[in-house]
């Protein structure tokens, strides 16, 4: 039975015609060893694994010219690569040449699978960066995401996922990698595999892909742009399932956040549909990993772009991001309350440069939804919620030529009376207690205790001075004075554009091994 398994189990490695399978003694103790290792992975102290010169070894047998040693060698190596404490290991021992050899020149797939596991892998290290890029592992990544196709049997959606989350992890904080990846002209591959294929794994892996290669990087950015990869990533939503694939729908809305990162960008993306979807997203999702990935991509649409915050306006984006907010922002001790938070911080972020639209706060006031707004930021227990919903309440707040005029005429701030001077007073003290406040705030506050007697005061003042102006024919038209002595400077944006944009860390998907090996364990320990 034991033989009967470990030949299956070979098998598997091999199912090329090309696939070199004579096997010896020799060989079969390297394959015996390379399933114990396989198994030890996750049941043996890794520094134990280390001190046995593991790494070393296992890169070595990937260069034994048999693919049923190869194989099993080569998943051995990926289980190894999942310990932080082994990345930098397996490159010193030369696994990322061995691996790169394999993903060029190997007929079975899954060999090449496992291959583009472990670069994705030890990838994540950040001193393994360079030398992915050195040692040819991003250029062998990239041919196989270029090669895919009903002819080459050597990629199939395993080995495809992998070497997406291998170039993932490449240009994940490395800005020359961001650049050679797209000097390979990869983006028309990432292209067409978004609108043609439909493996979750595949579309995640993609859509993480160029979120990282957009990051804070507007020639990369507009490279994926201009390969349609904003489409590419519509078609990977819906091809995927929607919600039934979160990690899709988290992946393009971190592309589409990152995208946007120039108002030529904000403008082309916004066109795209991603609003919509973005928008569909928050209303449908019920992930808070997701709903804080839509609310983001809002943000960094909007952010300084009135075309963008009109058309989130027109799309009902303030409704969808109030819901969030409110159904999740109330924070606690839990690790599912923090999610919530995280998504509820976002989508306040997201209302904040929306409703420096005159528009959109038409929007909100029909909503009637201020009171209950203000009385979550009010009682939440997240300093972030705080932070950012007391931006929101700051945006409702006028300037203050305007609260004035409003004081003379006897009306009051709704945000006013909604108890919106409380939460700023809040957030001075529990967000900013230790630091300076941002100025945004600091005047928000002072425009609160602007009284109507000064009001009063300030108007009579104008008009006293319009009418000695008229008197003495120094000035005609006393219109402008009366209605206020100086123009108000447009608000500003209360956080930064790359204060939004996030990089993404693609996992490796490693294969389960049957129960029939696994319960050889006992044996081969």
């Amino acid at each position: 039975k034991e033989k009967l398994s470990l030949a299956k189990w070979m098998k598997e490695f091999t199912p090329s015609k090309y696939a070199t399978t004579q096997t010896d003694e020799v060989d079969f103790a390297f394959i015996r060893f390379a399933l114990n290792m396989a198994i030890a992975c996750d049941v043996c102290p890794v520094q134990k694994q280390l001190d046995a010169g593991a790494p070393a070894f296992l890169a070595s047998m990937l260069t034994v010219k048999n693919d049923c040693v190869v194989g099993p060698a080569s998943m051995a190596l990926a289980h190894l690569s999942l310990h932080v404490e082994c990345k930098a290991p397996i490159a010193a021992a030369g696994g990322i040449v061995a691996c790169v050899n394999l993903v060029n020149d190997n007929p079975n797939a899954p060999i090449v699978s496992q291959a583009c596991k472990t670069l994705a892998s030890v990838a994540m290290w950040p001193a393994n960066k360079p030398l992915m890029a050195g040692k040819g592992a991003i250029k062998a990544l990239v041919r196989a995401v270029q090669s895919v196709g009903p002819d080459n049997e050597r990629i199939d959606d395993d080995a495809l996922g992998s070497a997406f989350c291998g170039l993932c992890n490449c240009a994940e904080g490395n800005d020359a990698n961001r650049n050679l990846i797209v000097e390979l002209d990869v983006m028309k591959s990432v292209e067409y595999i978004c609108e043609n294929w439909t493996d979750p794994y595949v579309l995640a892996s993609a859509a993480k892909l160029i979120c990282n290669l957009a990051y804070s990087n507007v020639y990369t950015a507009m490279s994926c742009l201009s390969s349609h990869c904003d489409e590419a990533l519509n078609a990977s939503i819906k091809k995927g399932g929607g919600d039934k694939n979160p990690d899709i729908q988290e992946g393009a809305m971190m592309a589409f956040c990152n995208l946007s990162n120039n108002e030529s960008n904000q403008t082309h993306v916004g066109a795209s549909g991603a609003i919509k979807l973005a928008i569909t997203t928050l209303e449908t999702s019920d992930d808070p990993k997701v709903l804080r990935a839509a609310a983001l991509a809002c943000a960094s649409m909007a952010h300084n772009s009135f075309v963008n915050k009109t058309r989130m306006g027109d799309q009902g984006a303030i409704k969808a991001l109030l819901e969030v907010a409110i159904g999740r922002g109330m924070g606690g001790d839990h690790e599912e309350d923090f999610l919530d938070a995280k998504a509820a911080e976002a989508c306040c972020l997201a209302l904040a440069t929306l409703l420096l639209n005159q528009l959109n706060q038409q929007i909100l006031a029909e909503l009637q939804a201020v009171e209950v707004f203000v009385q979550l930021v009010e009682e939440t227990e997240s300093m972030e919620v705080l932070a950012a919903g007391a931006m929101v309440v700051a945006a409702l707040v006028p300037q203050p030529d305007a609260k004035k005029r409003l004081l003379c005429e006897g009306r009051m701030l709704p945000i006013e009376a909604a108890g919106g001077m409380e939460v700023l007073t809040r957030a001075k003290q529990w967000v900013y207690g230790r630091k300076s406040p941002p100025d945004w705030l600091l005047n928000t506050i002072s425009i609160f205790g602007i009284t109507e007697e000064e009001a009063i005061k300030e108007q009579r003042d104008r008009e006293a001075e319009a009418e000695r102006l008229v008197s003495e024919d120094l000035f005609l038209d006393n219109r402008a004075v009366s209605s206020g002595t100086t123009a108000n400077q447009f608000q500003d944006e209360f956080f930064t554009h790359i204060s939004l944009f996030r990089e993404a860390v693609a996992e490796i998907r490693p294969v389960e091994l049957d129960d029939d090996l696994v319960d050889m364990a006992d044996k081969l320990f």
